[in-house]
Formats: C-alpha cells, sequence, structure tokens
C-alpha cells in the first residue's frame, strides 16, 4: 500500500460521516488559482502583488482616525461600479459625507447604505448580504463589495442596555462577537463573487514603550479575528496635505498624501517594506498615476528618468498610447519631457506601458481564460449546492416547528 491508498482509506471513512461534503483531498497541482476584481493599476497591483483583488475573501484597513480608510473605500466602489458591480455600505459612525463620496466619484444611485445601530446589527446585515446573494444573483455574475465602516465606530448590545451604567465594563466583547461572526461567514463568502472590507481605526497601545527607531505599539478594538480572517491587512498614515493656491491666490487644501503599507498578504508579499503613495483628491478621490511616474523615476530608473525641474523622461522606445477621444494610437516619445501628470495619463492609456511596469514590479499574469472559466463554473456549483443545503435546513426547521 501507498500514499494513493492512504488518501482513498481516509476518503471512504470521511463520506461514511459527512455524506454531502465535497471530495475531500485532491492534488495541489490541481487546485486552481483564485479569480478576482481586475485592478488595471501598476500601482495598486504592486500593493497586492497581484492585478486583482480576489472574491470570497475579508479585508481589512486601519489607521489613525481621518487617514482616508473611506476614501479608500470610495475608490474600490468605483472600480466594482465601472465593471457592474453593486456596492453595500454599513456606515456605523453616523459620520457618512454623500456630497464628498459623490466629489470622489462614487455613483451614489447605485451605492446601498445604511446606518446600523450596534455591532450586532451590523454583523448581521453583513451575514444577511453574503447569505442571500445566491439569490439575488442566481448566476453569480455579478460583483459586490460590502464596507463595513467601522469596527471601532460600532457599540456592542451589552453597553446599550440600560440597565448598564457607564461605569460597567466587559472585557473583549466586540472580540468575542467578531470571532464566532468571522468563523462563521469565511465558508459562505468564499463561493461568492464578493469583497468585504472592514474598516478600524488605529489606537495608542496602553503600556509598553517602543525602542529607538521601532513603530510603536498598535491596537485596535476587535482583537486579532479582523486581522486573522482578513486576506490583506492594509495600515493607512496620512503624511501630509496637498495644497495649492485658488483663484484669489490663497493657499487652500486639495488634498492628502497617504501611505499605504500592506502589512499581511496570505497570497503575496507583506510588510513594512511592501507600501505604496496614493494621492489623494478632494475632487476626484485617489491618483494612483502621479505617484507612480515618481516611484518609476525613484526605483525603476531604466523606465523612468528625470528630465529636471519636475520633468520625466518615459526610455523604452516603441510603445504607444491610446488617445481615449479619438481612438488613436500614438508613438510615445522617448525624447520628450513630460510632467508628471501627462506621464502619468500616458502611462494610464498605454497597454505596453502597464504590461512592461508589471514585470519590472514582479506582478504575476493572470492564469488562463480557461482556467478562469473553469474556476468560475467550479464556484457556481458549490454555491448552487449551499442554496440546496439552506433551503433544506429551512424546510426542515419549519416542519419541526
Amino acid at each position: 500500500m501507498g500514499f494513493d491508498d492512504l488518501i482513498k482509506i481516509a476518503e471512504s471513512a470521511f463520506k461514511k460521516k459527512f455524506k454531502e461534503a465535497d471530495k475531500p483531498f485532491i492534488y495541489a497541482k490541481d487546485e486552481k488559482p483564485v479569480n478576482g476584481l481586475v485592478l488595471d493599476c501598476p500601482l495598486l497591483e504592486y500593493l497586492f502583488d497581484r492585478r486583482y483583488i480576489p472574491y470570497g475573501r475579508f479585508y481589512l484597513c486601519y489607521g489613525k482616525k481621518g487617514s482616508s480608510k473611506t476614501s479608500f473605500f470610495y475608490d474600490l466602489a468605483k472600480i466594482v461600479q465601472a465593471q457592474q458591480g453593486d456596492v453595500a455600505w454599513m456606515e456605523t459612525e453616523r459620520a457618512a459625507d454623500l456630497v464628498y463620496a459623490a466629489k470622489q466619484g462614487v455613483d451614489l444611485s447605485k451605492l446601498s447604505l445604511s446606518h446600523p445601530e450596534s455591532l450586532e446589527q451590523a454583523l448581521t446585515l453583513g451575514e444577511e448580504l453574503v447569505r442571500g446573494m445566491p439569490k439575488a444573483y442566481p448566476e453569480g455574475n455579478t460583483p459586490v463589495l460590502v464596507c463595513l465602516d467601522s469596527i471601532a465606530g460600532s457599540v456592542t448590545e451589552y453597553e446599550q442596555e440600560s440597565k448598564h451604567s457607564i461605569l460597567d465594563a466587559s472585557i473583549g466583547q466586540h472580540a468575542r462577537i467578531l470571532s464566532r461572526w468571522y468563523r462563521e461567514m469565511q465558508n459562505p463568502l468564499a463561493n461568492e463573487k464578493c469583497i468585504f472590507l472592514c474598516l478600524n481605526q488605529l489606537k495608542a497601545s496602553i503600556g509598553g514603550m517602543p525602542m529607538f527607531g521601532e513603530e510603536p505599539p498598535e491596537a485596535m478594538i476587535g482583537g486579532f479575528a479582523p486581522g486573522f480572517h482578513s486576506t490583506y491587512q492594509l495600515k493607512f498614515d496620512r503624511t501630509r496635505d496637498l495644497v495649492a493656491e485658488d483663484e484669489y491666490g490663497a493657499e487652500r487644501k486639495v488634498g492628502a498624501r497617504i501611505k499605504i503599507t500592506c502589512k499581511r498578504n496570505k497570497l503575496g508579499r507583506d510588510g513594512n517594506k511592501q507600501f505604496i503613495i496614493g494621492d489623494l483628491y478632494e475632487h476626484g478621490g485617489y491618483d494612483w498615476w502621479g505617484p507612480l511616474v515618481r516611484k518609476l523615476k525613484e526605483e525603476y530608473t531604466p523606465l523612468v528618468g528625470d528630465g529636471g525641474s519636475g520633468w520625466y523622461l518615459w526610455k523604452t522606445g516603441g510603445m504607444t498610447y491610446k488617445e481615449p477621444a479619438s481612438g488613436e494610437e500614438i508613438p510615445i516619445d522617448t525624447e520628450q519631457k513630460f510632467r508628471e501628470s501627462e506621464l502619468g495619463f500616458i502611462i494610464k492609456n498605454s497597454v505596453p506601458a502597464k504590461e512592461l511596469i508589471r514585470k519590472a514590479f514582479g506582478i504575476p499574469d493572470m492564469p488562463a481564460q480557461e482556467i478562469l472559466d473553469q474556476v468560475e463554473a467550479e464556484r457556481k456549483v458549490k454555491r448552487k449546492k449551499k442554496k440546496k443545503e439552506e433551503e433544506e435546513g429551512g424546510e426542515k426547521a419549519k416542519a419541526v416547528l
């Protein structure tokens, strides 16, 4: 007997106990890659270390108050909406600025907004959204972005009960509730074309002093579950304000420069060195293309050179970009000097330039289309099976009652 025989013995015993379960073992070479929301932006792809954000997973964005986490959610919402997807925003802080969201470019007519009054309400809404997707989207082709904004802004039912005064303390309420919820929702979410984004505030940790050169201790309400169950953990830091002169010659703030660090990545590179800089504008939202030009000039000099006094040079010949208005393919002049915004516009509209940058960044290629089709087909079979199981479970519950 060998390993194959051992697998068959284990599978046979497993099937006797779990008759409705999927096949428990496959060889790793037969495991299909994940699929996700295509980004088509090399700087974001550098952060995620792939060309897309995988579906069916949790994500955590955290940082100090005002570090533009919600604006990042708006940016993802725009990407989802551009791909004919739907967006649900569970806003617990009662601080939603929809005028600002519209300035960022979010289509408010395709954004569902709710204001849960407690953490339990927010998580219940999140659960019902995920479990309701097989019924709402029978074909399973629509991408959905769900955002809980935020964990720290949610109060538990225990804290709201009138019999408890402000002096009463129940340690770890958020953590216990979130830990169970994440465990329960991992499998239902895995079969859906859904990105579940949770935002959380970073606070100073009580006790302990950082050594020289080290980051101060980080603390977040909610315990370890949000980070543990999230495929990506993104930390946000506002580094400086962006200012410009208005029509009267007065300097006014027009945005902020944001550092986003991928602290945890289950599918690629992570750590303090894995970060990008984004320019966030009050009108238009995040600009990723200007910061991409700066990064290339600073770290990838064979691609973009310094033209002096704020000018840039594209150094690779034989490439073109498409003019959006006319659709004409225009050669990229390697002798011409460009401003940051001009070269960013050219790269954004140049397929070969983006591919060259991805190669320099080490971004893996997308899986072959036939593989992606197989992944989608298998996912749809699983979600139909889950839907049937839940419906049968509901019928049995009614019969008992």
